[in-house]
């Protein structure tokens, strides 16, 4: 079992430094090969109970070792299924030579690491070089845009680390252990709690910089939207790179409950970052700056399951983690796509695509259907386990508020499709390959849709009682509520003057960290209260 932990983090950077070196084809198809053996062991993991598997001789606390738990392994799942999909997707682009497949399969060995490591350290450690690498991906095309959107990206996720490595160090002198148990058993030996305040105001602040919340996304649409990066790095990143700071807050609030318990302030965050983040994606007309402020509105969702008052929300918050990953990775390559043959970023522009390729239209249509939380589609599952009765009514509506918001914004796709083409389009055929990874991110959200109680009873080992009649007599609301919202975006809101100020509204480098350091002090406070 040790072997096969230390093959997920291992075999991805073997194969791309494999690749780099002999630089033959045939290990682009062998690194197809091993990115499906770690689908299957990632499956495989669902059947096993929680395991600790020891990388040293010593034990714990001062050991090192991996863990393998229901919520690691979702993790390990979502990205195995990403990497796989997307390097499917992209295995005959030009940019996919052998120094792009190497930082490529080399930022998936370092993404599994995190999700296996059980020591903060470790974390940290592995995080930091993958930053670096996401970085170097960032620039890739070496433009002075994606220059400076990855040197942003680098800084800000830089400040971030640091805080975090500041957390630790404060955590380790209370404590004296790293490991998450060992932690957890400390922290609830300490009378004063006061003394934990400080490591986890730290900590909190470096992984929601990592996630993203309000109102420290502002690096992230500098990154996910940059205009030279490949549509697959772009769909790495919200797909599952900036997860790991959900991952970690996930673990950091389990050490630290119930001596601290920040579930409302994350409640209250997960509700003005996903109000925040659709209100921005309205506003843009960029197709790729649309998806990257929904990665923020759809964190903010995640945050609302998170700091749910039942333990459905939790789960909920996790289902949407995973669906959330593979419908904005086929969001982003479907945009690719479209930038490419349209020759233009902006979404309005782009019209006729049924008449230029059904099958593309069919898979945006899916796509849309996920993330606006259709019933039968992965969505509509995680957003019925967030919102599982729920009694609060201002929750209720503020949730109500959130899904319309993500409806309107993506009438825009609706008539990217729709609109008759105004003049002649050269649209190149897709790729028989590129089809290949976008039919199985498709298969995804429709499955993780349909069969999503036997999916989260496989996972979770929670069993939910809601058949397919009950998604079925949910489809007439869908699609009245987003006839509502339709009627809204084209009366209201399509030309309002209001979107071009909010369009402007973007923090500089300075701005950024003012609020960071403002959202640090806010934590600090709340916690001493």
């Amino acid at each position: 079992m040790t072997l096969l932990l230390y093959y997920l983090v291992l075999a991805p950077i073997t194969v791309g430094l494999t690749q780099y070196i002999f630089n033959r084809p045939f290990f682009k198809y062998m690194g197809l090969l091993f990115q499906f053996s770690f689908i299957v062991i990632a499956i495989y993991f669902f059947s096993i109970p929680n395991q600790l598997f020891p990388l040293v001789g010593t034990p714990l606390p001062t050991g090192m070792i991996l863990k393998v738990d229901a919520t690691s392994n979702l993790f390990l799942f979502l990205s195995s299924v990403l990497f796989f999909s997307l390097t499917l997707f992209s295995n005959q682009k030009k940019y996919m030579n052998k120094l792009f497949l190497f930082l490529f399969m080399s930022l998936q060995g370092l993404i599994n690491g995190v999700f296996l490591s059980y020591d903060l350290f470790n974390a940290y450690v592995l995080i930091e070089v993958a930053t670096i690498t996401v970085s170097i991906l960032i620039m890739y095309k070496k433009d002075k845009q994606s220059m400076y959107d990855g040197m942003i990206y680098l800084t800000i996720n830089m400040i971030a680390m640091a805080f975090f490595l500041f957390g630790i160090a404060v955590l380790y002198k209370t404590t004296g252990v790293l490991d998450f148990g060992s932690l957890r058993s400390a922290i609830q030996n300490i009378e004063d709690t006061k003394r934990l305040n400080l490591s986890f105001a730290l900590l909190f602040t470096g992984v929601s910089i990592k996630a993203a919340v309000l109102p420290l996304f502002s690096w992230l649409p500098k990154a996910h939207g940059t205009a030279s990066a490949p549509s697959i790095v772009s769909a790495v990143l919200s797909g599952v790179f900036v997860k790991i700071g959900i991952y970690l807050l996930i673990r950091i609030q389990w050490m630290y409950m119930p001596m601290i318990d920040i579930q409302p302030l994350v409640l209250a965050i997960g509700y003005l970052t996903a109000i925040a983040g659709f209100i921005f994606a309205i506003s843009h007309s960029d197709i790729k700056l649309i998806l990257a402020y929904h990665t923020v509105s759809q964190i903010g969702l995640i945050l609302i399951g998170i700091g749910g008052s039942m333990e459905i929300h939790h789960f909920g918050a996790l289902y949407h983690v995973l669906s959330h990953g593979i419908f904005k990775s086929l969001l982003f390559i479907i945009a690719g796509v479209l930038i490419y043959r349209y020759g233009t970023r902006k979404i309005t522009d782009m019209k006729g695509l049924w008449q230029l390729s059904k099958p593309l239209s069919i898979l945006l249509v899916i796509a849309v259907f996920s993330i606006t939380g259709a019933p039968f589609f992965s969505g509509g599952f995680s957003k019925y386990l967030i919102g599982y009765r729920l009694d609060d009514p201002l929750q209720k509506g503020l949730l109500m508020l959130i899904n319309w918001g993500t409806m309107i914004s993506f009438i825009k796709f609706f008539y990217v499709i729709i609109k008759p083409l105004e003049h002649s389009v050269d649209f190149f055929s897709v790729r028989k390959s590129e089809f290949t990874g976008m039919w199985l991110l498709a298969a995804f959200c429709i499955g993780l849709g349909t069969f999503g109680p036997l999916v989260l009873d496989h996972i979770f080992h929670v069993q939910l009682d809601y058949s397919f009649v009950d998604q079925l007599t949910k489809l007439p609301a869908y699609l009245i509520n987003y006839l509502g919202c339709y009627l809204v975006y084209v009366y209201i809101i399509k030309d309002n003057f209001l979107l071009k100020y909010i369009r402007r509204l973007e923090l500089s480098f300075n701005s950024i960290n003012l609020a960071i350091v403002t959202f640090f002090i806010f934590s600090l406070v709340y916690l001493n209260q």
